[in-house]
């Protein structure tokens, strides 16, 4: 509900004409300092409203009981007022003057328990810190950058935004361990607030990154630390029978003969025509009969009797199990 602040002017004039102390004069100093106030809030002019304000809320306040009134109201106006002048200065683009008044509304609202201003400045903090830590990000700053993300989630945790700007910061700097980790709350935190595009975007660029080095690891023939970066994109996908197929693959070259059954039976359980089934099998085939498994190596490689693995499964099956 708006506050009808010339209402709140007479109010005081009344109050004030009444000259009933030997403070009178001082008392209507501190009215005139209000109204002024107010009237410059009516105006559209917190800057200067806001000068005006407090030194009526300091002459109310030295004189006590007397000043209650006007102490009173122009308490009610003082948040208003910075929160006026932040969004004045926000339009005139200049951010870090926007976030001190800002600052000021939501510590003066907090004080006099002005509830509504207090939400609003809540909600557009925020928002404005990253914004900051936007404009940080691309003049390169990473580090001020991340500040300012960080304070945006200081005022509000669920908001997706400043945890993916850390992320992409963390990336810049090539800090990948930080990187993904922030990704990762991307994605919890877009999902707790419904942000289904958000927490995709981050799944994305988290897993793509893991399947590049993952790939780069493998075909250097670091198979260990091949299988360390695909293992932890399963962490953002874990229904990517590609991934869970490559990862079998892995395990092959070092022999890891249970890791391969297992990681070749998940890729088949997610696979849904996205791989092709026989060389999954095939690999199959291969880790039992290094078990001497011969029957499941051989029911194994005769689903992989398709495609490339054709004539190597057949040769398995026929030459060296002599299959049944």
């Amino acid at each position: 509900m708006k506050t009808n602040w010339l209402n709140k002017l007479f109010v005081v004039l009344t109050f004030a004409v009444a000259p009933h102390c030997l403070s009178a004069q001082t008392l209507k100093e501190a009215t005139e300092a209000y109204n002024t106030g107010a009237t410059l809030i009516n105006e559209k002019k917190p800057e200067q409203a806001i000068e005006h304000l407090y030194r009526a809320l300091e002459i109310s306040e030295d004189l006590e009981y007397e000043g209650e009134e006007t102490k009173r109201l122009a308490e009610d106006l003082i948040p208003t007022a910075h929160l006026q002048h932040a969004m004045n200065l926000y339009r005139a683009k200049d951010m870090y003057g926007a976030l001190d008044q800002l600052e000021k509304a939501q510590e003066t609202a907090k004080m006099y328990a002005d509830r509504n201003t207090l939400g609003r400045v809540e909600r557009i903090i925020p928002q404005l810190y990253n914004q900051m830590g936007n404009t940080e990000y691309r003049e390169e700053n990473f580090e001020k950058a991340i500040d300012y993300y960080k304070k945006a989630i200081e005022v509000k945790a669920d908001y997706p935004d400043p945890y993916l700007g850390i992320a992409l910061s963390h990336e810049k700097q090539e800090n990948f361990d930080g990187m993904l980790d922030y990704l990762k709350q991307t994605i919890e935190v877009s999902n707790a607030a419904n942000d289904r595009k958000r927490a995709e975007d981050a799944q994305r660029k988290a897993k793509g990154y893991l399947l590049r080095v993952g790939d780069e690891a493998q075909k250097a023939k670091r198979f260990e630390e091949a299988i360390e970066f695909l293992e932890r994109a399963l962490e953002f996908d874990d229904t990517d029978a590609t991934l869970l197929y490559a990862i079998a693959v892995n395990y092959n070259e070092l022999k890891n003969w249970e890791k391969v059954i297992e990681y070749g039976k998940l890729a088949l359980d997610k696979a849904n025509g996205s791989i092709e089934e026989a060389g999954v099998y095939y690999n199959i085939g291969v880790a039992f009969q290094n078990q001497g498994d011969t029957a499941q190596a051989c029911e194994a490689f005769s689903n992989a009797l398709s495609g490339s693995y054709r004539a190597a499964a057949e040769y398995q099956m026929q030459e060296v199990l002599k299959c049944q």
